[in-house]
């Protein structure tokens, strides 16, 4: 599924130029970005990442599709670990640079000017990380294959999408919003389950586009994403779709995440609470096969 109608969608022109126009997760004011950043909503937010981190096993990441640096910068602050970080909008990396100095990260993170599709810095690199980007690409599967390729024998593999059985229901409710109102409607509606977001103007419209007014998008499905996985070598440790538990079968989860439309609908329309569809996934390489 794709937001994109075009057969030959002109995605990486046209995704850099929205970007261009308001990097996602830009705030208006850096120190208060920078405040965000101390809080460190990692640990709630993606236990299974964390607690990889936590092992002290990982000094060294990657991250492709790092926008304004908030997930960077974080890492860098709690986890005293060097994120060489990669990104194709150059508004983004101003911020970027910017919000690592106003958390004093600026020695342990490097800011690269790139296409993902071009970029493979030289490693040896712990963990792989791309949250939230390759589904803004032409082709999420290639550009999956392209950045797992920095992960090496042992190494993890991080990765956040949307995900379709919840996303559908999002993009439907807001699409709707959209054709019944104005767009300074929808973002009306937006603010509504947005939460804390609102706190920065900036901000909070810059989630709002990302979210709803993105030029060009896909939705994926464990299913989906452990086939890759499986192609590559790659081996499933944690997924959101069950809470980040031990999985001793994936099979089981497929039928789970279908189970997410439900509950997107009663996040975003009983509940109204924010609920895009998103889904991680936490990925490793044995030792004992190549990259």
């Amino acid at each position: 599924m794709s937001r994109s109608s075009e057969p030959n969608h002109p995605v990486g022109p046209t995704v850099q130029a929205f970007y261009d126009e308001l990097p996602f997760n830009h705030w208006g004011d850096v120190d208060a970005a920078a405040a965000s950043i101390r809080t460190n909503v990692v640990q709630p937010q993606y236990p299974d990442l964390h607690e990889l981190l936590q092992t002290g096993r990982v000094r060294r990441i990657v991250e492709f599709g790092c926008g304004a640096g908030w997930l960077t910068c974080t890492l860098a602050h709690h986890y005293d670990v060097e994120v060489v970080a990669v990104d194709f909008t150059a508004r983004a990396l101003t911020r970027a640079a910017e919000l690592a100095a106003a958390v004093n990260v600026t020695d342990r993170v490097q800011w690269l000017h790139q296409n993902l599709f071009e970029a493979l810095p030289p490693g040896p690199f712990d963990l792989v990380l791309s949250m939230g980007a390759l589904h803004h690409t032409g082709d999420t599967r290639r550009a999956f294959e392209h950045v797992q390729r920095a992960a090496g024998p042992g190494d993890h593999v991080y990765v956040g999408l949307y995900h379709e059985p919840g996303r559908r229901v999002f993009l439907g409710l807001f699409d709707e919003f959209l054709q019944n109102d104005d767009e300074a409607g929808a973002l009306a509606k937006f603010r509504e389950l947005a939460g804390d977001r609102g706190s920065d103007e900036e901000h909070l419209r810059s989630w709002f586009r990302d979210q709803v007014l993105h030029p060009h998008e896909t939705q994926h499905t464990l299913r989906e994403v452990a086939a890759w996985l499986d192609a590559v070598g790659l081996e499933l440790e944690r997924t959101s779709i069950n809470r980040f538990a031990p999985i001793d079968e994936v099979t089981p989860l497929f039928a789970l995440e279908q189970e997410f439309a439900a509950r997107s609908h009663e996040a975003n329309v009983v509940e109204r609470r924010y609920f895009p569809g998103f889904f991680t996934v936490l990925a490793r390489r044995p030792a004992s096969r190549p990259a």
